[in-house]
C-alpha cells in the first residue's frame, strides 16, 4: 500500500500541493492512501477525488478576503 502525506501549515501545504501534482501528473504515482495535517487535510480529499485542477485554483486564487471578513 502507498500512502501520500501531506503537511499542513498553509503555504506548507500549497507547497506540498506543487509536489503532489508533479508526482501524479509527471511521475504518474498512485495512491491507495491520502492523508493530510490541516491544510493538506483540506488538500488530500481533491487529490484522493482526481480533481487535482480544482485543487490548484482552490489554493492559487483564493485570498485572505475570501476566508476572512471583518
Amino acid at each position: 500500500m502507498n500512502a501520500l502525506v501531506i503537511s499542513g501549515g498553509v503555504s506548507k501545504g500549497a507547497y506540498t500541493g506543487g509536489i503532489a501534482e508533479y508526482l501524479l501528473k509527471d511521475c504518474g504515482r498512485d495512491y491507495d492512501l491520502y492523508i493530510g495535517t490541516s491544510t493538506g487535510n483540506l488538500l488530500a480529499p481533491l487529490l484522493a477525488a482526481g480533481k487535482l485542477d480544482s485543487a490548484k485554483e482552490v489554493f492559487t486564487s483564493s485570498t485572505q478576503k475570501d476566508i476572512f471578513k471583518v
